[in-house]
């Protein structure tokens, strides 16, 4: 007697399993937990056999009875259905792990694992959410691509709306995915070349974009009167800006500057910025970078100190004091457990210049990354000789072949002593004192 569905779902289970015929070999087997499965008894090469078709309800009456049909013509047909459907399922099986194994080789999952393995050398979790956070609102063209089939028409279009727009945050995004692109090639999940390198910039359909202007950079004949003005504000960020224009150092490595990296040994006052906390290629070796401290950055050094603890300390005392402090920051953030912000540095030049403008040549206000500009200005101008030992100063790398063999591995801080110290003299001098530019001037290097 043939079933129907009203039968197949009043179908009870019971203390054991039991099978409901609906003729042509087809069978509805009721399980003790009372699920239901179909089965179709066929013979093949002489053998009874019973073969499933799936569960119900997933399976539907009418389309277990199809399936029994295709079973049968199979059989007719001289084929093994049973085998069938095991290759089948080996078949369907190895597409889904094809799938799951580009899935793991898409972009979005090849700059997980990117971050995943480069965050670590990072200086901050900010980096690696800074990374996601623009790829995934710039790149989304590329996200669910297969990292082995992106192309430089797929980087084009990525980049093309923010060219001209966002040149700076372009430029971010076209790196980052040359950078995961590379990681990706380094994994074995592409071949060809990385179409998001800067070589590779012509190739991808872009115009060429306009010239962006440098940071605005206070006139060194300036600074004088600009530190004079500056020791009148309060608070722990205007010694933050002061000693990072007296050291030419870049922001995020001022602020970031621990009482245990200031040392007092044979080569005099020293701050020593370690590879972690500069900028550079995290990847790549990069040298802890010196800095000499002359007399003015020691007094700013004691003034935050005494910012900490309400009262400053005697500069005989600093290096005892340095010791005890250890990893403390030097320029902490009072309000939270950290170092002092960029954002707090930059509201004490737009306060001040809120008073007295305090602008480039071209009228813009300074910015603090400008002070390493006016520092370099001043060295070009004044003492051109130490061009290199500039160089070294703002940690800059000097290629190949610039300087001689005798000094490409040396940081030449015994020549950055004298030349840090007339800066800070400089700064500090009465502004009265200042001349735009002095009027015996050092021989230019050969």
């Amino acid at each position: 007697m043939a079933l129907d569905a009203k039968t197949v779902e009043n179908a009870k289970k019971r203390e054991k399993p039991y099978r409901l015929s609906d003729g042509g070999g087809l069978l509805l087997q009721v399980n003790k937990s009372g699920s239901k499965d179909w089965l179709v008894r066929v013979t093949i090469a002489g053998k009874r056999r019973d073969m499933g078709l799936g569960g119900w309800p997933v399976v539907s009456l009418a389309q277990a009875r199809a399936k029994a049909l295709a079973v049968r013509r199979d059989i007719e047909a001289g084929l093994d259905p049973i085998e069938k459907q095991r290759e089948d399922e080996r078949k369907a099986k190895a597409d889904r792990e094809a799938r799951e194994e580009e899935d793991k080789r898409i972009f979005e999952a090849a700059l997980d694992a990117y971050l995943k393995a480069e965050a670590p050398s990072w200086k901050t979790a900010k980096t690696a959410k800074s990374w996601r956070a623009s790829l995934k609102q710039h790149a989304a063209p590329i996200m669910r691509l297969p990292v082995g089939k992106i192309s430089g028409e797929d980087v084009g279009k990525v980049l093309s709306p923010i060219w001209h727009d966002k040149p700076v945050m372009a430029g971010k995004v076209r790196r980052r995915i040359a950078a995961v692109l590379d990681y990706a090639a380094r994994k074995g999940w592409r071949e060809d070349k990385n179409p998001a390198h800067a070589s590779r910039l012509k190739d991808l359909g872009l115009s060429k974009q306009a010239q962006g202007r440098n940071q605005p950079s206070l006139p060194w004949a300036k600074l004088p009167a600009f530190m004079a003005a500056l020791d009148g504000e309060a608070g722990m960020a205007p010694l933050a800006l002061r000693f990072l224009i007296l050291t030419a150092l870049r922001s995020s490595e001022g602020r970031a500057c621990r009482w245990s990296w200031v040392s007092f040994d044979q080569d005099g006052p020293t701050l020593t910025i370690p590879p972690e906390a500069m900028k550079g290629r995290k990847t790549e070796k990069i040298d802890p970078h010196r800095i000499p401290l002359c007399p003015a950055a020691l007094d700013t050094l004691a003034r935050a100190y005494g910012q900490a603890i309400g009262k400053k300390p005697d500069l005989a005392n600093l290096p005892k004091l340095a010791a005890l402090a250890g990893d403390a920051w030097i320029f902490p953030n009072a309000s939270r457990n950290g170092p002092l912000s960029d954002a707090a540095i930059s509201k004490v030049i737009r306060v001040m210049h809120k008073a007295s403008p305090w602008n480039d040549r071209d009228g813009r206000r300074a910015s603090v990354h400008g002070f390493r500009a006016s520092f370099a200005t001043w060295v070009d101008d004044v003492c051109p000789a130490e061009h290199y030992a500039r160089e070294k100063a703002l940690a800059h790398e000097i290629p190949d072949g610039a300087v001689s063999a005798a000094y490409r591995r040396s940081d030449l801080f015994a020549r950055r002593v004298p030349l840090m110290a007339a800066w800070a003299e400089h700064c500090t001098k009465p502004p009265a004192q200042v001349v735009s530019l002095p009027k015996a001037r050092a021989k230019r290097a050969r």
